[in-house]
């Protein structure tokens, strides 16, 4: 399937608005002072409402992740928005395929399916599951 914008799961979007002095060609900063981040080639920049193309020899680029340069001179007054996409990074997770601990408790309330042939440990103690067993977890 086709898909049109940005690509999908990148992240949240966070905008930068920028008014011009008169002169300048790169912008890192919103009139509030936030500094822009953003994931390069996840940026989408607006002149005065006007949609900029990215990229060397176009209207800006965005290469280093805090700095939107090669803009024209900008004149005093002209706006620029800037929209960022931030990197999408799922945090505390364990790893599907290395495995992990969790150090506080796991609540789960649907069955637990295991392949043939795989163990169960608690402190020093296994059960080892089989096509002719039935493991109970919890009480």
């Amino acid at each position: 399937m086709s898909y049109i914008g940005q690509e999908p799961g990148q992240g949240q979007a966070e905008r930068f608005l920028f008014t011009a002095s008169g002169g300048e060609t790169s912008v890192s900063a919103g009139d509030d002072g936030r500094m822009i981040n953003y994931t390069v080639h996840q940026v989408s920049v607006y002149l005065n409402g006007v949609k900029l193309v990215e990229g060397t020899g176009k209207d800006f680029q965005a290469t280093n992740g805090s700095t939107i340069t090669g803009l024209a001179a900008l004149t005093a007054g002209d706006v620029v928005d800037v929209f960022c996409l931030s990197a999408f990074s799922a945090s505390d997770t364990v790893s599907a395929s290395t495995g992990g601990t969790f150090s506080g408790n796991v609540t789960h309330n649907g069955n637990i399916v295991m392949a043939t042939n795989k163990k169960v440990q608690q402190k020093g103690a296994f059960m080892q599951s089989s096509t002719h067993q039935s493991l109970v977890l919890g009480g």
